[in-house]
């Protein structure tokens, strides 16, 4: 069994801060740093320091999460009910940051336990999820939702979503050119499995993506707002933009056919190829194709799908070269041209895929939404987005606020890094009267607390903004600070997991300022410490692994190699060392 770690008084110090119930406090905590202790530390000396338990407020953002974090406080409380008197004296003045208890105070910290359980709706320790579905319970027609709304589960989402689907298929292939032209464009650039990925993100993405539709379609479904930002007009189109570069000046047939009869006669079968390429090239009618054909002949792919011009020191090569002095300077004009058109192409083309995804979200958005509306169901997504309108109405959403205002008294928050803007709108609603006057509760002390570390982020969760948490610490500190109110940005840098070995070799790969930037926007230079002191640690640096190109076989009914997937191959080395 291992030894007792020794706490040093840095991280004790920076927990009794975060901690401590009269002041607000914005904590950024490392991977490993003990945020949910401090988290359920925070809560108990709120309780400790007179603090009714059903005006606290903690938003974590998993069920196993909000579990955890009562638990440790329940089992925390019901330890104090049967401790000795001089243990728990000793616990609450450690707890405090070195204040003796009262007679008083220790009395009042075996009575929490029962108190915690006897509180009406039991203490508030939810995620947000929970939280907005029991606001949009309590103010339905001021949110403008059925009274008797159920919530959407994962079965009855695909149910509607297929729905959705079956019922914008229809329409598509029967008198809606735009949404018809939509899906065969996806599954040319996808197939099936694109097209599917794409109504799973669109579903899960809408409230932004509808959003955005607001902005830009203005009642054209061509989207033109999205291709002038691009610099292209109505008018443009992809062969269009190919031809441009067509016919040439230089380049031309009569070209071709003259370099082939001196590459024949000099015996120089790269000049004789090339000229035969542009031969072909030129006889091409389709605009597209023979862009593609030109680009294969003035420019080279490089790794990483870079294309460059070709030399054309082997083109014009002795015997050759001699007759055509204007060909190397001619050839890097053409050549310069022939990339820029092909990028501005493959720009088009990329809006061209964006228009159709989009012509696709707005019908199945709409649609969706209406059948979800029909049966009287909200998901997840609509809880946040319902309730954080509701608190933002200008008739109906001070009354509310006010309502509210009278119940929580501290909100803490967990894992802020992930939280959403629409979420952060209804963390900062809720506290919108908390330092402004007396607001409903007079002069109670009220506090607001954010956990959270931006580098742990997972970006794509419920559509978690990182640098939300940095941006809406900086507004509450200065609403804190204005109110004459004590606000401390707390740093948890020390690690109960790791090892110095390993947290220094992570602060080394973010020492550099550009690496840096793309993991925090906190001006401060990556610093994790361990709490083990000279416990071994090992590093290992593996080269990266780069996709093999696989050539499917025509044969459907012969295996596919998927062996050579980064993936496999990863698992393949981790399983052998």
């Amino acid at each position: 069994m291992s030894a007792r770690l020794t706490v040093p008084p840095d991280t004790i110090k920076a927990q009794a801060t975060a901690s401590r119930p009269e002041i607000s406090a914005w904590v950024s905590a490392n991977a490993g740093s003990g945020k949910t202790h401090v988290l359920a530390q925070r809560v108990i000396r709120l309780l400790l320091g007179g603090a009714d338990p059903s005006r606290i407020l903690c938003l974590t953002y998993t069920r196993a999460a909000a579990a955890n974090m009562a638990n440790r406080v329940f089992s925390n409380l019901s330890r104090w009910a049967t401790l000795p008197e001089t243990d728990l004296a000793r616990e609450i003045e450690a707890l405090t940051g070195g204040d003796r208890p009262s007679r008083d105070r220790i009395v009042l910290a075996r009575q929490l336990f029962a108190k915690a359980l006897e509180t009406p709706g039991g203490l508030k320790i939810q995620t947000i999820h929970a939280f907005c579905e029991a606001v949009l319970h309590q103010f339905p027609l001021e949110a403008n939702i059925a009274g008797h709304f159920e919530m959407l589960d994962g079965r009855m989402e695909e149910a509607l979503l297929a729905e959705a689907r079956r019922e914008m298929i229809a329409v598509a292939a029967a008198d809606n050119q735009a949404l018809s032209n939509a899906f065969a464009l996806v599954l040319e650039l996808g197939g099936e499995s694109g097209l599917e990925a794409l109504l799973g993100t669109i579903v899960a993405r809408r409230d932004p993506l509808r959003l955005f539709l607001r902005e830009i379609v203005d009642g054209d479904p061509g989207f033109p707002p999205l291709f002038e930002e691009f610099g292209f007009s109505a008018t443009d189109t992809r062969a269009g933009i190919a031809g441009a570069l067509w016919p040439d000046g230089y380049f031309d047939s009569h070209l071709a056919a003259a370099i082939e009869a001196r590459a024949d006669a000099a015996g120089k079968a790269t000049a004789a190829k090339f000229a035969i390429d542009l031969r072909a090239a030129c006889a091409i009618t389709d605009a597209i194709d023979r862009l593609a054909a030109l680009r294969g002949v003035f420019l080279t792919k490089k790794t990483g799908g870079i294309w460059e011009p070709k030399s054309t020191r082997n083109i014009m090569a002795k015997g050759v070269g001699d007759h055509f002095p204007e060909f190397p300077r001619e050839f890097g004009r053409f050549a310069s041209s022939l990339d820029a058109v092909c990028d501005r192409l493959a720009l088009f083309s990329m809006l061209e895929g964006t228009r159709a995804a989009l012509v696709i979200a707005d019908w199945l958005i709409a649609r969706y939404e209406r059948l979800k509306s029909a049966r009287g169901l909200l998901d997840f997504n609509d809880l946040i987005s319902r309730t954080a309108a509701l608190l933002s109405r200008q008739d109906a959403g001070a009354w509310v606020q006010y309502k509210l205002d009278k119940g929580i008294d501290h909100i803490l928050v967990d894992e802020a890094q992930d939280t959403s803007p629409d979420q952060w709108a209804v963390v900062k609603a809720l506290a919108s009267e908390f330092f402004a006057g007396m607001a409903a509760r007079g002069q109670t002390t009220r506090t607001v607390f954010a956990v959270g570390d931006e580098k742990q982020s997972i970006y794509s969760f419920q559509g978690a903004e990182p640098e939300s948490f940095t941006v809406s610490g900086h507004e509450f500190r200065d609403k804190v600070t204005g109110a004459a109110k004590q606000f401390e940005h707390v740093r948890l840098k020390r690690s109960f997991r790791s090892t110095e070995d390993v947290l220094s070799a992570v602060d080394l790969v973010f020492s550099r300022e550009d690496y840096r930037d793309g993991l925090t926007r906190d001006p401060e230079p990556v610093s994790h410490l361990a709490i083990r002191e000279n416990a071994p640690g090992h590093v290992e640096v593996w080269p990266s692994l780069d996709p093999i190109a696989v050539e499917e076989p025509d044969d459907w009914t012969e295996a596919i190699d998927h062996a050579s997937a980064p993936a496999v191959r990863l698992a393949k080395q981790i399983a052998t060392t």
